[in-house]
């Protein structure tokens, strides 16, 4: 085997994960589901090729993504960039990506981490609204006498579980379908 190919499919999974964050965040938005599911590929990549460039993947998903069609992506670019560092470090502490619990409780834990993260954003530069399909929810919990960074937080905990769990499980789905590869290319992902 040459040099080249570790490279080569190293960039390949950054650009398939560059496209299933795009793809996720298009779907999401032309739906207004109230889900995310821009960070599919964040933590593929985090999975397959570590904490740092799974965080980076995740930076450039928001910054294309704001530049592209939503503006109001760009702030939240750094919760996208903690995706992928927490999906990284959690899966190297893990050191296996193959048993059904880990990414059960990767899912969980960033589905916990990522509102702390996005809801001061969403409360102090946006007032809660994001244009989201999740803004329904966050004004009801408004309305009902929450402050808005109170609303921003719990309003967003549901979705980004069930979000991050998804996705942490399409990953796992990935990863078994790449199993052989993965094996041979990415050790981590073969240790016990």
């Amino acid at each position: 085997m040459s040099q080249a190919m570790p490279y080569k499919l190293s960039l390949q999974i950054i650009l398939l994960s560059l496209a299933l964050n795009l793809l996720g965040a298009t779907l999401t938005t032309l739906m207004n589901v109230p889900l995310f599911l821009d960070a599919i590929g964040t933590m593929l990549s985090a999975v397959f090729l570590g904490p740092w460039i799974g965080g980076v993947l995740g930076l450039m998903t928001n910054i294309i993504k704001g530049i592209a069609y939503t503006p109001h992506s760009i702030p939240f670019a750094p919760v996208n960039f903690a995706i992928g560092i927490l999906t990284g470090y959690l899966t190297i502490y893990a050191k296996d990506f193959r048993r059904p619990l880990i990414p059960l409780a990767i899912g969980g834990i960033v589905g916990l981490a990522t509102p702390v993260l996005a809801a001061p954003i969403a409360a102090y530069l946006f007032g809660g609204i994001t244009a989201h399909g999740i803004d329904k929810y966050v004004v009801a919990l408004f309305n009902s006498g929450q402050s808005i960074l109170s609303s921003a937080f719990w309003g967003r905990i549901p979705y980004s579980l069930v979000d991050k769990i998804g996705s942490a499980f399409l990953v796992y789905g990935i990863v078994h379908g790449w199993k052989q590869a993965a094996e041979t290319r990415f050790p981590i992902l073969s240790r016990r």
